[in-house]
């Protein structure tokens, strides 16, 4: 796996990073930590490009989880969603979305529940007007 970095600037600096080849338990704590990584040096907003990314397993979902945490529960913002409208998809995350899943991705998203709260985007310029 290899993770690009990029920056954009709509309405807020939004972090790409784009990410290439499968997120599984091979490469998922790369995955975190470079998130992590980035969280530190002060990302607020992060648009995880998947284009290329061919399969994602139960650990890479859980990577996006952690960085997903890390990102909603920053002090300088609002509180977070109640669980509830996380779960019922009445919110989505206002800090990381995901731009260009394929198909089975889109679907192992669906599975885990994780399009009830992230924002998916075919377009990278859709998805950063959207923050």
């Amino acid at each position: 796996m290899e993770i690009e970095l990029s920056q954009r600037v709509g309405r807020v600096p939004v972090t790409v990073m784009r990410v290439k080849g499968n997120v599984d338990t091979l490469s998922y704590e790369t995955f975190q930590k470079f998130g992590e990584t980035i969280f530190q040096a002060g990302a607020e907003y992060i648009l995880l490009d998947l284009e290329e990314v061919p399969f994602i397993s139960s650990a890479g979902f859980q990577a996006i989880g952690q960085v997903f945490k890390m990102l909603h529960k920053q002090p300088n913002h609002s509180a977070p969603a109640p669980l509830g409208r996380l779960n019922d998809g009445t919110h989505k995350s206002p800090h990381l979305k995901l731009l260009k899943p394929n198909a089975r991705v889109v679907e192992a998203l669906h599975l885990a529940g994780f399009d009830t709260f992230l924002e998916v985007f075919h377009d990278l310029d859709a998805a950063i007007a959207s923050y």
